[in-house]
Formats: structure tokens, C-alpha cells, sequence
């Protein structure tokens, strides 16, 4: 689906930061594990990359008319390649670079919840995705890729946000048990860039899972442009991600009525601040996050206002909401501090217990190496350590 100010998708405003504009629901169809707390078998979830063994191939000079997707005659587009694969079955992506900035890539083909679809970069290459990326399908992987979401494909904002236009459509995931994993995801063009990852902007993203992936350098727009946009869906797991550089949003925005999302164990840096949570008189429950790092978050502006960056922020929550958790954290260098909550929120609705304000000593984040070395207050944490 066109994620276009001419048909559904989420990015408008509402009041989420103190009186900020924020989207909300009611503009989306202007703009268009269940896992406790606890290391849960880290030494599994950390684990590299598989080998990947590959059913079919595309190459930047192969063809979609006369190849066959064999190694010796490739198809030549990541959709075309999608389109061929049964469920069960890999589809690699030789090494260069497939589309541009007016690409849209909508991968529609779904697998099944015992054989899923997985695109791949090949064994060994270096691939590269450019254009807006839209998973349509349901139980696909994505994995192994740099996507360089740089498009032009959003043509226009909603009337009273003063940003630029033909800017990027994020990432989009609208099917089911889909899995991002080990990608490489930014926007190259910075005069383009807009949200990042969009979860459940419409279809039914319940049970999406956002692991091991670098995330980083997008947004312009004010406030409105966040690293990891979680709109809807239940049981979206969130971990392991290494995310950076978006001075326009939050790192993870849950709103308006995500369910039993789990965020953990998640590096977040250079953000205008970490966590924001947040309804549109919808039901915002049972979300966790927990072991996330923020470091370094700067502050969020909007139209006559502006807040320091946190670990986490609520301005508002209705009675609905309700089991929502953020604990054993790390706040570091926050300006603001651990969290801007609204004293009228309860902590039946959002509860901000057990977090801490520790240098988390990173290896390098100068040059975006954010894994903890051995004497790191964190080390026992079992963070990704980005490879």
C-alpha cells in the first residue's frame, strides 16, 4: 500500500508531547515471544547470522522477463524475486545495488506460519536496497541487507505540518510474523528523510519482530519523524537493535494502541529522546521495555515548545491504557533525565520502576559501536554486541 498523504498510513498530528503535534489516528487515513523480564537465553538470541542456502536469485543484471531465477539466469528485482518464492524457500540478492530513490519495493508474497519466506543477500555479498520498502506479506524475513531508504514517494504531509515534501516513506511492515533481522536500515538523503520503521500503520502486524538491526540517520520534520514508529499491533518484540541519529523524534513511539509489545535489551543514542508512549482514546497495554540503553538523547521541539530528552515520556494516557511497564533501564547523559510522565498518569496505566542513570562505557560511539566492553556496569546485561 502507498504510504501517501492520498491514502491510509499514520503521520499527522495530536497532542503526545505537552501539547506537541504528534500523529494520531484520526489522520491515518488522511496521511497515510511473549518474553518475561529476564536475560532470556541470550547465547540463542545472540547468535550470528546462519549460513544462508539459497532456492532462487536476483542480480542487478539479471532479468525479470527472461531469467528464471537460477544462479545462471537471475531475475533482476527484489520484487520479482519475492513474487517466486514458495513458502519455505530463500531468495538471495546478489551483490549491488537494487532500485533508487522512486522504487517502491511491495513484497506481497507470504509464507506460512511452519515455512517462512526469507530475502537474503547472498552468501558473501554486499547488497543494497534503495526506495521504500513495503512488506505487505505476512511470515517473511528480511534479513542480512543494507536498505537505503531514501524515496521521494511521499508526496505531500497533512495540511498544517510545515515540512517538505516528496520526502521517504518509511519502511513499512503491515503483514503478520514478519521478522527484520541482521539489516543495515538509514536514509542516505538527508534532505528525504522521514520516519524509519512504520509497524502496523494498517493490515495486521501482530507478532513482528525487529531484531539485530542497525537503525539509524533519518528524520527532518519536526517531531514527527521517529526511528521506530509502533502504531499497531500485539506481541511485536522489539530487541538487540543498535539505533542512532534522529535529532525529528523518538527512538520507539508506541501509539496509539500497540498491545504486549516487548522492547529490550535495545542501544539507543543520539536521539531526540528514547521511549514515548501515548493514545488517541484507544487502548495502549501490556507493553514492556526493559534493558534498553538511551544515552545521549538531545530534545524533542515542536511548534512553541520543546522537551529535554528521557529515557521515557507519556503526556497523556486514558483510563484505558492500562499495564504498561518500563523498567531496568539505563538513562545516560539524558538532559531531561529519566522521564517526562504526567503526574496524572497512574502506575496502574505506565509504571517507571528499577531504572538507572550508569555510563554504560561503550566500546566506541564515536564511531557507532555501542557494545558494552567487559567493564561495562552493563556487561552482565548480554547486549548485542552489533555482529
Amino acid at each position: 500500500m502507498k504510504f501517501s498523504a492520498s491514502a491510509p498510513a499514520l503521520l499527522a498530528t495530536a497532542a503526545l508531547c505537552l501539547g506537541a503535534a504528534t500523529p494520531s489516528i484520526a489522520d491515518a487515513a488522511q496521511h497515510s515471544r511473549s518474553r518475561h523480564h529476564k536475560h532470556v537465553a541470550h547465547s540463542v538470541r545472540h547468535s550470528s547470522a546462519a549460513t544462508v542456502s539459497c532456492n532462487l536469485y536476483a542480480s542487478p543484471s539479471g532479468s525479470d522477463t527472461t531469467g528464471n531465477g537460477g544462479l545462471a539466469n537471475p531475475y533482476a528485482t527484489l520484487v520479482k524475486l519475492d513474487s517466486s518464492l514458495a513458502p519455505g524457500q530463500t531468495g538471495c540478492l546478489e551483490a549491488g545495488s537494487y532500485g533508487s530513490t522512486t522504487t517502491w519495493h511491495e513484497l506481497s508474497n507470504s509464507g506460512t506460519s511452519s515455512d517462512q519466506i526469507t530475502i537474503s543477500a547472498a552468501p558473501g555479498a554486499r547488497v543494497t536496497v534503495v526506495g521504500y520498502v513495503d512488506l505487505e506479506a505476512a511470515y517473511t524475513t528480511l534479513e542480512n541487507l543494507n536498505i537505503d531508504g531514501s524515496n521521494s514517494l511521499y508526496a505531500s504531509h497533512p495540511a498544517g505540518v510545515n515540512c517538505p515534501d516528496n520526502t521517504s516513506d518509511p519502511l513499512v511492515i503491515a503483514g503478520n510474523n514478519d521478522i527484520l533481522q541482521y539489516d543495515n536500515y538509514y536514509q542516505s538523503v538527508a534532505s528525504m528523510r522521514g520516519v524509519g520503521i512504520g509497524v502496523g500503520f494498517w493490515g495486521n502486524a501482530d507478532n513482528t519482530i525487529i531484531r539485530y538491526d542497525k537503525i539509524h540517520d533519518v528524520g527532518q520534520c519536526g517531531n514527527y519523524d521517529h526511528l521506530i514508529y509502533l502504531s499497531h499491533g500485539n506481541n511485536v518484540q522489539i530487541y538487540d537493535n543498535w539505533m542512532w541519529n534522529d535529532s525529528h523524534g523518538q527512538a520507539v513511539l508506541l501509539y496509539p494502541d500497540p498491545t504486549n509489545a516487548r522492547v529490550d535489551d535495545n542501544v539507543i543514542a543520539n536521539s531526540s529522546l528514547g521511549i514515548g508512549f501515548g493514545d488517541d482514546g484507544t487502548c495502549l497495554s501490556g507493553n514492556q521495555v526493559w534493558n534498553n540503553v538511551v544515552a545521549n538523547s538531545t530534545r524533542l521541539k515542536g511548534d512553541g515548545w520543546s522537551i529535554q530528552g528521557v529515557l521515557a515520556q507519556a503526556p497523556s494516557l486514558g483510563s484505558c491504557s492500562t499495564g504498561n511497564k518500563v523498567f531496568h533501564n539505563d538513562s545516560f547523559h539524558n538532559p531531561g533525565g529519566l522521564s517526562s510522565v504526567s503526574s496524572a498518569i497512574t502506575s496502574t496505566q505506565l509504571s517507571l520502576t528499577g531504572n538507572m542513570t550508569s555510563n554504560p562505557k561503550f566500546v566506541d560511539a564515536a564511531a557507532h559501536d555501542y557494545a558494552v566492553g567487559s567493564g561495562s556496569p552493563l556487561a552482565s546485561w548480554g547486549l548485542w554486541n552489533g555482529s
